[in-house]
């Protein structure tokens, strides 16, 4: 089965373009919520609390607003929470696509590259906008100060690193999506998957 990887900064509309996917009938695997899943299961909180201490707790429970200012505070603590999640997230994906029937299956994640989950994938999508907008975005979208976006955004790969590595760029910040969407299925379903079967 093709895999391919969908990525982008936060607020850059990954979300928006997998729904495009879905309606074209693509199944995709949403690492992200995938990863908030396995966060709270008893085995994995535990590891977790074991790795930061009392500061991300909050009643005897992992408190996931106080995990994500520790784990955004420095690289070295965002590595250590990737080192935990990443191969139980990977796993599940494995578990997931051993099902799919489709000609190709969609891998959303915001740390495709920063987590090495690129590896595994035949292309990778990379959804391009200014940082000016995706700030705006989250602004208006989730419960964070500009600076907790800024924050988050300066431990991502810049715009430029993510597309260069990308097989496809879709640009997000005032050109329609549907077109750069299709024209990206046409390439893989009629194009590339008939080189691999």
């Amino acid at each position: 089965m093709i895999v391919v990887g969908l990525t982008g900064g936060i607020g850059s509309g990954k979300s928006t373009v997998c729904k495009i996917f879905e309606v074209l009938g693509i199944p995709v695997f949403y690492a992200d919520d995938e990863s908030k899943k396995i966060l709270f299961l008893p085995n994995v909180s535990n590891e977790v609390i074991l790795a930061f201490g009392s500061k991300v707790v909050t009643n005897n429970k992992l408190d996931k607003k106080k995990l994500g200012k520790v784990a955004f505070s420095s690289a070295e603590n965002l590595n250590v929470l990737n080192r935990i999640l990443h191969p139980k997230v990977s796993q599940r994906f494995k578990e997931w696509s051993s099902v799919q029937s489709s000609k190709y299956v969609i891998k959303e994640a915001a740390i495709l590259f920063e987590s090495g989950s690129y590896k595994s994938c035949d292309f990778v999508i990379n959804i391009s906008c200014s940082v000016g907008e995706r700030i705006k975005r989250v602004l208006e979208r989730d419960d964070r100060s500009k600076e907790q976006i800024k924050n988050i955004i300066s431990k991502q790969l810049s715009e430029d690193e993510r597309e260069s590595l990308s097989s496809f760029n879709i640009q997000n910040e005032k050109d329609k999506l549907i077109p750069q969407v299709l024209s990206i299925d046409f390439y893989i379903k009629n194009i590339f998957y008939k080189t691999v079967t």
